[in-house]
């Protein structure tokens, strides 16, 4: 087998792992403009420690509260699908940092009230959080 092979059966097998009890790496990196713009949404050992972090210390607590199953509008970003979505720069995305989930009622008071946050930001019709 390639080297080149084997790196991609790598990745596809890294995107199938478990972040947490009900979340999962490759929810994190779906993007359908990556897919339209043939973005490959690359990610590092570092950058997947992180958001293992976020789903363990404000995801799975959230879903736990609420009892409800959670969607991922935006994970992980490289730079490269972090531009073309016209992300910050600096974007909490793009070091596996934060997410974005849809608006429910009471999920961005509980997230303010009771959840670890270094970003709590309501976009109208969904909340970006970052740890």
């Amino acid at each position: 087998m390639s080297m080149e092979r084997s790196y991609m059966n790598y990745q596809l097998s890294i995107r199938e792992m478990n972040l947490s009890e009900h979340f999962t790496l490759e929810e994190m990196l779906h993007s359908n403009t990556a897919e339209k713009k043939h973005i490959e949404n690359r990610i590092n050992a570092v950058e997947v420690n992180n958001l293992v972090r976020l789903c363990e210390a404000v995801l799975e607590p959230l879903r736990e509260h609420f009892g409800v199953p959670i969607k991922i509008n935006s994970g992980f970003r490289c730079r490269a699908l972090n531009a073309a979505v016209g992300g910050a720069p600096n974007s909490y995305h793009t070091k596996g940092r934060a997410v974005d989930i849809p608006m429910k009622p009471g999920w961005l008071a509980y997230i303010r009230d009771h959840l670890p946050h270094t970003e709590l930001i309501n976009e109208g019709t969904w909340i970006h959080v970052a740890l």
